[in-house]
């Protein structure tokens, strides 16, 4: 193959191929430049009125080549050029074909997870995106219910435009890319039971999310090697009663009620397995977020092994994740279950601000410190750490002495230091951050304020 001439707006179709696959779209994509006036090969429209190269490398403004013959007829200039940069480019990709993605060291376990939660995002909470137009003229006490109500309220009509803004712009690609830019590998990423569908119960619900879910886990976090968790963080009727599982009654937890919304839950967890397994940058599932009393805990229990063994039946091996109660996150609760069943995780949650009313700086510390030896005493599946944030009660821990503020984060990271399943933070953005208003909730701004090191 001597000149190479591809045209393609996405590199993850070509990726996601086997090896012969590849080859074959190669061959009816890349053509030697003397053949090009043979029967055309199987070419792509580019994106945005660019020619988009391969893996997105390089682009060529105000070109735009729909087959061989248009292609013949561009100036020489140009074509030469073309040729050119893909050359360039497919040489220097064909070994980052070949390269590792992070997600994979982190399955097998030689690489923790350095995260963040895209908290907010497609599951909106009213407390960290407080300035985005899906909470305009909503009640208070209906905000604070979570999306279920919000939507509810407002309707299809107004709705559904708010929140298709909304998740357009709190995630973007240039966030992925910070992130990883700043040494983090791997995003938790909450959804409700919506996700997969816009009938039954989740028909109030803007539609649309899992578009978003496709860019990230597809596109962008491929392209930045940054793996993903997803977290299920809203189940139908309610785990726990709290805005961010979208809650259809104030403070009621009905999940465990109903036999269908187990069988939903399932239904739910399997689509998104099956929708990525074979993504190169999908981890895997959390498969019920902060669940509380009374949810049934033998429920939750029978859900996560149900789950687990309908995903493995279909060869699948990515990662899932168990919770317990919210208020039994310590040894002994869930250190036999499903102990050494591959690729399993358990996840705890430390927060210093609830339970920490009344507290000072250096008791909270030294808390900090502390759960060092709780991580350490796990003998159950690896731990991960998937929320944990510099959130205080600042009432009585303001931390106005900066130094003792970034001492409080780096003490809470060597605490997680044994956690075979790394940690990630809670969360990316909050919006403080547009504000001028420190908070311990937006993991990007105490980066770029240097009040956080990883």
């Amino acid at each position: 193959m001597q000149t190479i001439f591809i045209l393609s707006p996405s590199k993850n179709r070509w990726l996601n191929d086997t090896g012969s696959n590849r080859e074959n779209r190669l061959i009816h994509s890349v053509m030697p430049l003397e053949k090009l006036r043979e029967p055309e090969p199987e070419v792509r429209n580019s994106m945005n009125g660019r020619l988009i190269l391969p893996f997105g490398f390089v682009e060529l403004d105000q070109v735009l080549i729909l087959n061989s013959s248009q292609f013949l007829l561009v100036d020489s200039m140009t074509r030469a050029k073309i040729i050119s940069l893909v050359w360039s480019t497919f040489c220097f990709n064909t070994a980052a074909v070949n390269a590792e993605h992070v997600q994979e060291a982190i399955r097998r376990g030689s690489v923790a997870p350095k995260g963040v939660n895209l908290g907010g995002w497609l599951v909106a909470e009213y407390w960290m995106t407080y300035d985005s137009d899906i909470w305009k003229d909503v009640p208070e006490a209906t905000r604070l219910q979570g999306e279920h109500a919000t939507m509810t309220f407002l309707g299809h009509e107004k709705g559904d435009g708010r929140f298709e803004e909304h998740r357009a712009n709190w995630i973007t690609e240039n966030d992925i890319a910070e992130l990883s830019g700043r040494g983090l590998n791997c995003v938790r990423v909450p959804v409700g039971y919506w996700i997969k569908d816009s009938d039954g119960a989740a028909s109030v619900f803007a539609p649309g999310g899992l578009r978003y879910l496709d860019n990230l886990i597809l596109d962008w976090a491929n392209k930045h090697n940054v793996a993903v968790l997803i977290s299920f963080h809203a189940h139908r009727g309610s785990q726990n009663g709290r805005d961010h599982s979208a809650t259809p009654v104030a403070s009621k937890a009905q999940w465990s009620d109903d036999p269908a919304n187990v069988k939903n839950s399932i239904d739910v967890a399997t689509f998104l397995a099956d929708r990525y397994k074979n993504a190169p940058a999908f981890l895997g599932l959390g498969m019920m977020n902060e669940p509380e009393y009374p949810t049934k805990p033998d429920v939750v229990r029978s859900y996560f092994r149900q789950t687990l063994d309908k995903i493995r039946a279909t060869g699948n091996m990515c990662v899932l994740v168990t919770a317990p109660m919210l208020s039994e996150q310590r040894s002994p609760y869930y250190e036999d279950f499903m102990k050494n069943a591959a690729n399993v995780w358990h996840e705890w949650h430390p927060y210093y601000k609830w339970g920490y009313e009344g507290r000072t700086e250096g008791e909270i510390i030294r808390a900090a410190a502390n759960y060092e030896n709780a991580v350490r005493g796990w003998q159950g599946n690896p731990l991960t750490i998937s929320e944990w944030s510099m959130g205080v009660h600042e009432q009585s821990a303001p931390f106005h002495d900066v130094s003792e503020y970034k001492s409080f984060g780096q003490t809470m990271l060597q605490s997680f230091i044994t956690a075979r399943g790394g940690y990630f933070f809670w969360s990316w953005r909050h919006s403080d951050d547009g504000h001028g208003i420190r908070t311990g909730w937006s993991m990007r701004a105490l980066l770029r304020s240097n009040m956080l090191t990883i």
